[in-house]
């Protein structure tokens, strides 16, 4: 077992990829990314504040993962969250105009 290590009474993976968690903690994690990249453009955020948001979030949730693969994760992401990001503002634009 060269690549577990026992922390905290549990014996963790240590070389543990992004794509070896569970679908609903992948989702979660994805969501949590989502919601802090959010706060980073509308409120104007340091991009390093979305990481410590999201990993309390993680140690909250019982998700161990290294943290260097939620931030490769992130940046694989960042176009993805920024379409969605833009689409839903649009819509808001769109909603907003009608109702004049």
């Amino acid at each position: 077992m060269k690549n577990h290590e026992f922390v905290d009474g549990k014996l963790l993976q240590t070389n543990k990829k992004f794509s070896h968690l569970k679908q609903s903690q992948k989702e979660k994690i994805h969501n949590w990314l989502y919601e802090a990249y959010e706060k980073y453009v509308s409120k104007n955020i340091k991009e390093e504040k979305i990481f410590d948001i999201v990993f309390s979030k993680i140690d909250d949730a019982d998700i161990w993962i290294p943290k260097g693969e939620v931030i490769k994760y992130y940046h694989s992401h960042k176009g993805k969250f920024k379409k969605r990001y833009e689409k839903s503002k649009c819509k808001e634009y769109e909603i907003e105009n009608r109702e004049e």
